[in-house]
């Protein structure tokens, strides 16, 4: 039979169990029972009882027995439930999202351009919710600490990553059912950094280049670290929301990657050509399309772009063809006011 014991959650640990619709108008009495113990008696017409000693992190056993003329003690049909209890931590979750671009190199004759990969770093869980999956690096904060401070933290303690890039708060994520552990938010932060925060490109020229990932050290929660790419992180199953957390990160790498010059972190620092550029935002954001010749046309002359490249006084032959002309962004700070790249 399907219990019919209406439950209410109150604040953080207690519950309000009320059995209404189950009440028996022959009942001259009520007993509550908590795990299998007598808890509480009531008269016949209270049908609610607040129930506050639930054992923290378990499953909660909670029965209504009905009290009868005859001295007979029964359980009223449907009056069973089984409930969790969690004590709401003293700070809040922080879940962290960190992006890199990653240039990929093929093994080729003549020198080539690189294709660019997003990736997306992960944690396997040891704690018991969800030991085992992937998931976003993330904790609780402490009580003495700013939430950005606890996302350094955890970064670092789960990853083994020291941050020296941006971290933004991106969204915070509050619904029924995102935390099985109970009516728990967390909010989210985003960061795209640098290809060489986690990897090295060894061997000199285009030709031979070979991408070398670098060693994650996890610790405290998580078993392991590692980076992974867009799609195979979307078909992992990830634990909690995270899933859904990484569905907007993503969208919010586009607009970064689309509005401001982070792109400069992908691109070769001494100076890049105009078509490495277009790949780099091809590859990385499906709804750029925008073809090559109208991309640098219209980069270079529309108004509101102007002052975004400087113009190097060299070319290099990088690929097959002639010389061509090297560029690099300008001054970080237009970052704050420009859409670059939107608008074509």
């Amino acid at each position: 039979m399907l219990s019919k014991l209406n439950i209410e959650q109150l604040l953080t640990k207690p519950i309000r169990v009320n059995w209404t619709d189950l009440a028996d108008p022959q009942a001259l009495a009520y007993e509550v029972h908590l795990n299998g113990q007598f808890y509480k008696r009531l008269n016949s017409d209270e049908t609610s009882c607040v129930v506050s000693e639930l054992v923290v992190g378990s499953q909660n056993n909670i029965s209504v027995y009905a009290h009868y003329s005859n001295g007979e003690i029964r359980l009223l049909p449907g009056a069973e439930e089984s409930v969790g209890a969690f004590q709401t931590p003293d700070g809040l979750p922080v879940d962290i999202c960190v992006f890199t671009v990653i240039p990929m190199f093929e093994h080729k004759k003549r020198p080539h351009m690189p294709t660019f990969k997003p990736y997306i770093l992960l944690i396997r869980r040891k704690e018991e919710t969800y030991e085992g999956r992937w998931a976003l690096p993330g904790g609780f904060s402490k009580v003495d600490e700013t939430l950005d401070a606890a996302a350094e933290r955890e970064l670092k303690e789960e990853t083994g990553i020291v941050k020296d890039f941006k971290l933004d708060q991106l969204k915070t994520f509050y619904y029924e059912g995102r935390d099985p552990r109970g009516w728990i938010p967390s909010v989210a932060y985003f960061a795209l950094v640098r290809p060489e925060v986690f990897i090295t490109v060894q061997n000199g020229t285009d030709m031979f280049r070979e991408v070398v990932f670098k060693d994650l050290e996890a610790s405290t929660d998580a078993m392991e670290a590692k980076l992974f790419t867009l799609d195979e992180a979307l078909e992992l199953g990830l634990a909690f929301d995270h899933e859904y957390i990484l569905r907007c990160a993503i969208k919010r790498m586009h607009t970064e990657l689309l509005t401001t010059t982070i792109a400069r972190h992908f691109l070769d620092e001494t100076g890049f050509t105009l078509r490495e550029l277009h790949r780099l935002l091809r590859d990385t954001v499906p709804e750029f399309q925008v073809d090559e010749t109208n991309f640098s046309k219209k980069l270079l002359s529309t108004k509101g772009r102007q002052g975004l490249l400087e113009v190097l006084n060299k070319k290099e032959q990088r690929y097959a063809g002639p010389k061509t002309q090297l560029y690099q962004f300008r001054d970080e700070e237009l970052e704050l006011s420009l859409s670059i790249y939107n608008s074509f």
